[in-house]
């Protein structure tokens, strides 16, 4: 047995070594292995501790301000939260009945989304 890293770069080459070596499934297993680290910024401390404790739930992180996590009246902080593209997506879908958040959902998805790694391309036949 032999173990060696290798680099995934985008969903794309996610899938494709998924694929060579016959499972299937690539696709969503694919999302699992590409990280991504998305910066909020001016965010107010408690929507930025739900958004935080959401990320933990689902085994990603958040970074905070001390005075936002400590919740220090009127804190606002910037934040970078950093999860699979499976992670983020998992957070939108458990905050979606949280209409005080959908807007921070809602630039995370833009910028989850629209990251040139997150697409799958399959090449032409």
């Amino acid at each position: 047995m032999q173990a060696e890293k290798i680099a995934l770069n985008s969903v794309s080459e996610a899938v494709a070594a998924i694929e060579a070596i016959g499972s299937s499934n690539s696709e969503l297993m694919a999302t699992r292995a590409i990280h991504i680290n998305v910066l909020l910024r001016r965010v107010p401390g408690a929507e930025a501790r739900a958004l935080k404790k959401a990320y933990n739930d689902v085994g990603a992180e958040a970074a905070i301000s001390h005075e936002a996590y400590y919740e220090k009246n009127g804190a606002v902080t910037d934040m970078i939260v950093m999860g699979s593209i499976y992670q983020h997506r998992e957070v939108r879908r458990v905050l979606a009945d949280a209409p005080g958040l959908r807007p921070l959902t809602s630039a995370l998805e833009a910028a989850v989304e629209n990251a040139p790694e997150a697409k799958v391309t399959r090449p032409s036949p």
